[in-house]
């Protein structure tokens, strides 16, 4: 990730907060005792004060010569990109229901993902589905819309 060279006040930027983005103007720039920058900002879509004191949350500078161009920017969604993602889980009923035989996780997983069906980026996807799978059988008992099919199998009821 790229950090902005110089953050300046009276200027809008995009920050992270969390895990989420925001439009921020900042207010004021000040050098505490110890040397760090903090930023005093207002977020424009909730006119609330925030101080930031990193400056690696900074992403872009946005560049508009009338506030109400910020406002419309601040409220601007990213688009979703066509062919919502379902849970995990829901994929991997959909390539249960879709086969006609039962699967091991791994399988269920690989068809999922081949099909744009989910998009799991964790290191083991086919162990957190075989155990979400297991916890619904288990939690759900008959209303469950899985099944154990042998050791290690799974099939849609």
């Amino acid at each position: 990730m790229k950090t902005l060279k110089k953050i300046e006040a009276d200027k809008v930027y995009e920050i992270t907060i969390g895990k989420n983005v925001t439009t921020v103007k900042v207010l004021s720039v000040e050098r505490r005792v110890n040397g760090q920058l903090v930023y005093d900002c207002l977020n424009v879509k909730t006119d609330k004060r925030v101080t930031v004191s990193d400056a690696k949350r900074f992403l872009r500078e946005i560049k508009t010569e009338n506030p109400a161009e910020v406002a419309k920017v601040a409220e601007a969604k990213p688009e979703r990109p066509k062919g919502k993602k379902v849970s995990g889980l829901d994929a991997a009923y959909r390539v249960l229901s879709e086969s006609d035989r039962p699967m091991k996780a791994k399988e269920i997983i690989e068809t999922a993902m081949r099909n744009g069906y989910c998009d799991l980026k964790g290191a083991t996807p086919d162990l957190t589905i075989s155990a979400a799978i297991q916890r619904d059988i288990k939690t759900r008992n008959e209303n469950s819309r899985f099944v154990k099919a042998g050791k290690g199998l799974f099939a849609a009821r």
